[in-house]
Order: C-alpha cells, then structure tokens, then sequence
C-alpha cells in the first residue's frame, strides 16, 4: 500500500476540475487588473491587537505599479506579472517567530546539505502532515520507479526542467544555484552520487528550453527537447504560468462556449505537452512529474489591491493545481505539489491574515517576493523538501517489492515499444496527428545564443532591428526593433510545409512593447514603409496586427499562428515591420522583440 494520503485530495482536485463543463457558472471575462494588485504589505488582521496599517494612498500605488514596470519590462526578462520586488528592508523582516527545528529532516536530505536546511534559513514550520500531502495523483509509478533504480545504481542523469518564472528562480539572489531546479540536483548528487562512463566520478545536471514560460511556449519550442540527445526525468511545472496563455490560436476545430477560456486553453496545450513526453525516448522513456510549485496571489488579497467580488466570478482563483491534477491523473502522471497544502495554510484564518506577515508565518506576502508570485531564496529549499520528500518516500515502495499485486490493466502502455496513449481528452484527431503525432516544426530561432549562422540563411532584409539579449543575464535573445516613429523592417524567407500554417514567436508585456505588421509577399522589399509600417492608412489593411501590449503584468512569449497560409512547397517571404504607438500604448519606449518564425 502506498504511504502516502492524499488520494482523496486527488480526487476532490478532479471533482473541481470536471466543473469547467458547466458553462452557466463561469465568468470568461477576466478581471481588470488595474492598479489592484496585491503587494507583499502588511494588511490588516481583525485578529491582530495592533492597529491596522493605513490603506495605501493612490502615490503609494502608483509608486508600487512604477516598480513592477521597472523590474519586468526593462531587464527583458519572461515571467509571469505583477511582479515589484520587495524592498531589500521588508524583504528581510521577519516578523513572525522563527521556524522550529524539522526533526525528521535527516530522512529526507543528506548529512553534507543538513546545514542549508536548519530552521533559521527556512521561512516557516514544516511538518511531516504537511508533506504527506504533497502527493495529490500517485500515477503510475512505474517511470518513476525506473528513474530510481539508475539512481541506486550509481547511474549519471539528466532532470529537463519545463517550467516558467518560480523554475527560473526569479527574483532569488544567483538563480543559477539557488532556484528549486538546482538545490534538487545538489540533492541527487549528495544522496545518489554517481559515476560517468569513463568510471570517474560524475554529476548530475540539468537542462531547460530558453525562452519557453508556459505549456503553449514549450509546445511552439520543442525542437530543442528534440534535439536534447538523453534526459532521464522530465518535471513540469506551469501552475502560475499557464494562466497567462490568452488564445488557442492552434485549434482546428471549433471547441465552443468554453473554447476561449484561460482553464481550457491551458487543459488544451497541457496536453499536447504531457502527450509529446510519454512517446519521447531519449534514449528510454523519462520519468515524469507534474510539480505544483506555486500560486497566484495578487486574486486573494482584499482592496484596493483586488476586489473579492471580481475574485468571486472565476473558477479557480487563477489556480491551475485542479485542472494540472485532473489531467495528470487521466494520463497517471505523478504529481507532486506545495502548494496543496500550502495555499490552504495562507488563506484558512481569513483573507486579511492571508497577507498578515507579522502573525502568520504562512502568510501569502510572506512567502511570496512580489505582487504576483516567485518564492523566496528560503522557499526554494521548501519546494525541494517537497521533491526529497516525495522521491524518498516512493522509493521506499519500490524498495518494498510491493508492485506485485498490480493487475494487468495497471500496466503503463505508454512504455511498449510502440507506445499506446489513451484516446486524447480536449485535443481533435487532427489536432493530435499535427501537434502530438507529427510534430516537426520547420523555422527560424532568434531565441537561440549559438543561432547567428543559422538564421543568417533566411534573413533577407534588415531596416532597424537588432539581435541581442535585452535582459540582464544577457541570455535572452531576440531580434528587437524600437522606435517611436515606426518604420523599421524585417523580412525572412520561408517554404510551407505539409499543412500550411506559420506560427510567430515575440514577446508581449504592458508596457514599453507595441505593434508589429506581418505579411506575405515575393519582394524582400517594404511596399508598406509609407503607408502601414508609418501608421496611416490603416483600414482595411492587407497586413495581420501582432500586438506585443497587453493587460496582464508580466513579459512572456506568445504564439501566434497567421491566418495567410503558406501552401506546402511554396516560397514566399516574412515580413515584419514595427509601427508607432497606438492607443493602447504605455511607456517612453516602443518594442517588438521577435523570438522566433516555425513553419508547419
């Protein structure tokens, strides 16, 4: 019998999840975000004895929303919005008492990490009650249980990481080391130390996709697992990011009332990604986990950061964990989560000790760096308590040789040698043979650091963009125009492949970024640099608008497919060209960066 006891839970998540069906009790209008965003503040408790803290005035809010946009748009970064960080004072309080020492610790993490692990380098309390519940689908373990055993067996591995902002440790101090991705690495290597091939001794490590935030970015960027030639685990984890998917752009059926809404279109790309996995071999089938990292915060605070009412009128609360755990299960993907349990521990006392750092350890401000979400550097290494905690406890299972009361029907089909994937919940027979069966994706990678050589072969035309990486790391590239007057002009060649389509790859934000015009022509020349490249003559125009502004706060990649189709076989040319502000414009700055053109 398994150890763990969060079946119900599971099944509770899916419960939940099945509600999406019933169109008749769900809002698909988004709340305006306006300035009501959550910040990482102390807000009043009706439980505490001190007096509560002043309602922000419209300065302060307005000095909070100038932070958020310096932080997001300004570096280049991807991440999911709202995002001000803390001052360096109140990031550092700690208000509440210290945490307690964890006294099973020692079973979960090696003697040589103990250190980093003591309770004052932790945020708050964390009990063994509380990690059983971090198991909220078992799966099928059968992958996971072979993970384990390359592990017990001195074996090297490769962990490829798909996530989004809390992957990319951002807002931590040196993400490179202390981000959840690598403090699990730093685990594997203390407690399963491995050997190379050559008999040395050797390391574990870790891979990502650049560029890529969420299930429909991941999807658009997959020729880079396709090239990866071995990883061993893959852990996915798009729980904030996927909320920020806006459109289903790949389609090819209409899916209703409910198609347009952000839980189905996430269920739709989420499944794409968790199909493309389970026939992946590289050289085996990897191991899989869906990892509940985190959760929006900004929806539950109180105003002026957030109405309750507005809150009232979503499904989820912009929680993805029930539409991440109902899929996982039907495809009995093992799920692993802290936010299960955590976010009821934020919340259970009332809204306004939600965000009560002072009296709630577990307070949503406390365990969040900023408005939106991003944990701590301290909630990093609780994220991989959980992962220790849940890869600990299943090996004990596979070290107990219980699996030999299983049935045939428990039997992972996926792991034959042609591999059988039940019958696809929300994605069409064609949409699975073109985006899960046949996948190959022909394109241009402006994301790619080494790419120079390889996109030189189609850039046919050059007015005014630059390739560069705009973020402070230097390491997310892109082609970038900016210019308030418009004009400037990029053009590549392509040839259509088997169904016609050409998907664009940018970036999008809230402010700073603008609109670009895309057409097909045979010229490499700008016919357009007069009329619709400078913004007149604006209607009906022979061109598709990409908007790179939008209302949500973060800086994310988008996907967007042209409704011109290119026909298998035929050359044309790309062209893009960046106009001046519109109406919708916010900032001194006008940009469009440009990711990536695939052809398919």
């Amino acid at each position: 019998m398994s150890p763990f006891n969060g079946g119900s839970v599971g099944f509770l998540m899916v419960g939940v999840a099945i509600g999406i069906s019933m169109a008749t009790i769900y809002n698909r209008t988004s709340p305006a975000d306006g300035t009501r965003d959550p910040v990482d503040v102390l807000v009043a408790s009706h439980r505490s004895a001190e007096p509560p803290p002043s309602v922000p005035s419209s300065e302060e809010i307005e000095e909070y929303i100038r932070g958020g946009f310096e932080t997001s748009s300004a570096d280049g970064t991807y991440h999911s919005g709202g995002d001000a960080p803390i001052s360096s004072e109140r990031s550092a309080a700690k208000p509440h008492p210290a945490p307690a020492p964890t006294p099973f610790i020692d079973e979960y993490i090696p003697a040589s990490l103990l250190k980093k692990y003591e309770a004052q380098n932790l945020q708050f309390n964390v009990t063994r009650s509380m990690l059983r519940q971090s198991r909220p689908v078992i799966g099928n373990t059968k992958r996971l249980h072979s993970y384990l055993k390359k592990l017990r067996s001195g074996e090297c591995t490769t962990v490829l990481v798909l996530g989004g902002s809390v992957s990319a440790g951002h807002h931590v101090r040196r993400p490179e080391e202390n981000s959840y991705p690598q403090i699990f690495v730093d685990w594997l290597n203390a407690r399963y130390p491995c050997r190379a091939r050559s008999g040395a001794a050797g390391t574990h490590e870790r891979k990502k996709i650049r560029g890529a935030s969420n299930s429909q970015t991941h999807m658009a960027s997959w020729s880079a697992v396709d090239e990866m030639r071995a990883f061993d685990l893959v852990i996915l984890e798009f729980n904030v990011n996927d909320h920020f998917i806006s459109d289903l752009p790949h389609a090819t059926e209409d899916k209703g009332p409910l198609g347009d809404t952000k839980e189905y279109i996430s269920l739709w790309y989420f499944e794409v990604i968790l199909r493309r996995i389970l026939l992946v071999r590289k050289p085996e089938p990897p191991a899989i986990i869906t990892f509940n990292a985190d959760y929006q915060g900004r929806i539950w605070a109180d105003p002026p950061w957030y109405e309750p009412e507005d809150a009232r009128k979503t499904l989820l609360y912009f929680n993805q964990e029930p539409l991440k755990n109902w899929l996982s299960s039907m495809y009995e993907i093992p799920v692993f989560s802290a936010v299960i349990w955590m976010l009821p521990l934020a919340g259970k006392q009332g809204r306004s000790m939600q965000y009560n750092r002072t009296h709630n350890p577990y307070a949503t401000a406390n365990w969040h760096t900023d408005a939106c979400c991003h944990p701590r550097r301290e909630g990093h290494l609780i994220l991989n308590m959980v992962l220790a905690y849940c890869m600990v406890e299943e090996e004990k299972v596979f070290l107990s040789h219980n699996e030999s009361d299983t049935v045939e029907a428990e039997r992972d089909f996926t792991l034959d040698a042609i591999p059988l994937l039940r019958d696809p919940l929300y994605l069409s027979p064609e949409e699975d043979d073109v985006y899960v069966r046949n996948h190959t994706f022909n394109g241009i990678d402006f994301s790619d650091p080494n790419g120079e050589a390889e996109w030189k072969k189609h850039l046919v035309a050059n007015e005014g963009w630059t390739w560069y990486a705009d973020n402070k790391d230097k390491d997310k590239f892109g082609f970038i125009a900016n210019g308030t007057h418009g004009g400037q002009h990029i053009a590549v060649s392509l040839r259509g492949e088997q169904h016609g389509k050409v998907e664009v790859i940018y970036v999008v934000s809230y402010e700073n970024f603008g609109t670009a015009l895309a057409w097909f022509d045979e010229s490499n020349e700008n016919d357009y640099e007069q009329t619709f490249c400078k913004g007149e003559a604006r209607r009906q125009m022979p061109v598709q608008q990409l908007e790179a502004i939008w209302e949500f706060k973060a800086s994310l990649p988008k996907v967007e497919i042209l409704t011109e189709s290119l026909p298998k076989g035929e050359n044309k040319t790309l062209h893009l060209c960046l106009t001046p502000p519109n109406k919708n414009h916010k900032g001194a700055e006008n940009k469009f960066k440009l990711l990536g053109v695939r052809v398919f």
